[in-house]
């Protein structure tokens, strides 16, 4: 389970993260969405003891992150936005290292674990390959191989599916959801709407670091007054396109 409770960040003097507050129950998949700058990412930061919050506090498996973040990592996987990874190594030997790092005991147990999540992501032909010729595709594929291979009971996912191709993204959205039926906690922020509508159970919208929407569909389509799809939702709660400068552009241009 994730607990966050009234966490802020602020930077210098501008506040990120405002008092924010929300939970993730096991067995569920909850979208954190919003505009580019909105603090999706500070959150999850904050989450996995990368930022200190500036108030508040937040709490992974009932470890609190101020006091157990240790213990609170043992049990999270995370896969960031933009994966930064060892070049020199090939996909098999990155692998391996992180088991390590998560002191999975090494032996046929451990191989296979590795070898069966390559092949469900697509990447066993590359496994021999340095990392430095991996597509950005690639990349994210084998980052969340990184973030599984422990068998964390919670995970952090940051625009995971961004660079997918279609294949992929339809193999990520079944794993997550197995892994949803096995009991996993899942926070996952992306930018493509119609990924979080189709697989959240819940979607919580933060706009300027606050949370300004949470909920079912169902909920949210309340709230916005009837819009029907995720999209329209999420215009009529954190704004628009400017259509008057798109047309002062287009006309501008013509």
């Amino acid at each position: 389970m994730i607990e966050v409770m009234e966490l802020t960040k602020v930077f210098n003097e501008f506040i990120a993260v405002k008092n924010l507050s929300f939970q993730v129950n096991p067995g569920e998949i909850y979208g954190l969405l919003g505009p580019n700058g909105s603090g999706k990412t500070t959150t999850m930061r904050m989450l996995l003891g990368l930022l200190q919050p500036t108030t508040g506090s937040a709490r992974i498996s009932s470890h609190d992150i101020r006091e157990e973040i240790v213990a609170a990592k043992r049990v999270m996987g995370y896969v960031p936005e933009e994966p930064v990874l060892p070049e020199r190594l090939t996909g098999w030997e990155y692998i391996n290292y992180i088991s390590d790092i998560w002191r999975v005991p090494r032996g046929p147990e451990r191989e296979d674990d590795i070898q069966e999540l390559m092949n469900l992501l697509d990447i066993s032909d590359a496994s021999d390959d340095l990392i430095e010729t991996y597509s950005k595709g690639m990349s994210r594929k084998i980052s969340l191989v990184a973030a599984l291979i422990h068998k964390p009971t919670v995970l952090i996912l940051d625009e995971l599916q961004a660079g997918i191709d279609p294949r992929g993204a339809a193999t990520m959205k079944e794993i997550l959801n197995g892994l949803r039926e096995r009991g996993a906690t899942i926070l996952m922020s992306t930018h493509i709407l119609e990924i979080a509508e189709r697989m959240c159970d819940r979607i919580g919208i933060i706009n300027e670091g606050e949370l300004i929407a949470e909920g079912t569909m169902e909920e949210l389509r309340l709230k916005a007054k009837g819009q029907s799809s995720l999209e329209e939702i999420f215009l009529s709660l954190t704004g628009g396109p400017d259509m008057q400068l798109i047309a002062q552009y287009l006309g501008e241009s013509a």
